[in-house]
């Protein structure tokens, strides 16, 4: 199922088969036993839960024959959040005093704080990429990753300023660009990267998702208004159903749509990938998520209605406070098994691999560093950490 194939087509083309060979029960059995650990040790379990996540997505990934391999540790992730925080917590005091001092004009300073956040989290999400990069390898040699967070971070505020103005319409060529500048900073050995696709591409094939988008906004704005003319609650909650339907269903297909031109964007020297993903890839994971998420959290609001109904007053509320957190469990593991898991099978098992046969010699850079935890934890610390 690896063994590379030759095909003729417009001359000969070599290409390869990439598996995912993970098996749903050991990716469950994995965050039932993390997921509550989570909650017990307030959070802290999370650095052990993702390295592990990221351990089995990566080891069951096999390109030709051999498995990439993810080299970080728990204890880095670790060491980088408790650096981020102790960064971070002069400036959310600064910010509080701020507010607190200078009452007349503290919406306007809430709005820079505001401002400089979300800066800040494109920052992190840059250093956060680059140091899961240094940690993937492939037959032993290292991804690795340069470039400057802060002028990434100038550019993502700059295209979505454009993208706000513009009501959404530049979102495929903010995609291209700030792709495009972190494949440019992407090294595999010393084979740089790059993104060959563009933003017109992703607008042609995905304009009618912006019209489902645009009507799913319609339908929400609609229902308050049709409520004040008819006070019928009903026409409130078919509305909102409506709009969140439509949302759900379009937003699945523009995920799939977005990772297969991703897929087949993205450069590593001459190799590149070709994927079979269709629209509709996707909403399968997404509408199970919605009906166990909605099923979990009507079972946790019947239990704490019981407790509360028939039980004394403290043990109701050690009952609800249980409820409660079996429903963060349960949402928890529901979010990393399809949208995390399930989606990686998906997208990789989607996937065949050409020109490979350039990447055979390659060697390190010798200009190669090894970054820090720190963009991970900058990352960790604003909620954005990824896979």
């Amino acid at each position: 199922m690896n063994d590379m194939t030759v095909k003729a087509a417009h001359g000969a083309a070599e290409s390869s088969d990439i598996v995912f060979t993970g098996r749903d029960d050991e990716f469950r059995d994995l965050l039932y036993k993390g997921a509550p650990l989570e909650i017990v040790t307030f959070g802290f379990y999370r650095f052990w839960l993702a390295t592990k996540i990221r351990q089995h997505l990566w080891s069951h990934t096999i390109l030709d024959g051999d498995a990439f391999a993810y080299l970080g540790t728990a204890r880095e992730l670790l060491i980088g959040f408790l650096f981020a925080i102790a960064i971070l917590a002069p400036i959310y005091l600064a910010s509080f005093l701020l507010g607190v001092e200078a009452e007349r004009s503290r919406s306007f300073a809430s709005s820079l704080v505001g401002v400089f956040f979300v800066a800040f989290w494109q920052f992190a999400t840059y250093r956060a990429r680059r140091y899961r990069l240094h940690r993937t390898a492939w037959r032993g040699l290292r991804f690795h990753m340069d470039g400057s967070g802060v002028s990434y971070a100038l550019r993502a505020m700059g295209w979505g300023l454009l993208t706000i103005v513009t009501l959404g319409l530049a979102l495929p060529w903010m995609h291209a660009a700030l792709e495009r500048y972190k494949m440019r900073h992407t090294y595999y050995g010393d084979l740089r990267g790059d993104f060959a696709a563009t933003g017109s591409e992703l607008f042609k094939q995905g304009w009618l998702l912006w019209i489902g988008a645009a009507l799913s906004a319609a339908a929400f704005f609609a229902g308050p208004i049709l409520y004040e003319l008819t006070k019928q609650g009903a026409w409130l909650l078919l509305l909102l159903l409506v709009s969140a339907a439509i949302f759900i269903e379009f937003y699945a297909r523009f995920k799939a749509l977005q990772w297969k031109w991703w897929l087949e964007g993205v450069r590593i020297g001459d190799v590149r990938a070709a994927s079979t993903l269709e629209r509709h890839t996707l909403t399968g994971n997404y509408w199970t998520f919605v009906g166990l998420f909605f099923a979990s959290l009507l079972a946790a609001g019947i239990g704490v209605a019981l407790a509360v109904a028939f039980l004394p007053k403290i043990l109701a509320v050690v009952l609800a406070v249980f409820f409660y957190l079996a429903f963060i469990v349960h949402y928890s593991i529901l979010w990393r098994t399809y949208f995390v898991q399930r989606v990686w099978r998906i997208v990789v098992n989607s996937l065949t691999i050409h020109n490979l046969h350039t990447a055979q010699e390659v060697a390190m850079r010798l200009d190669a560093s090894s970054p820090t935890a720190l963009g991970e934890g900058f990352a960790d610390s604003l909620d954005v950490a990824g896979f």
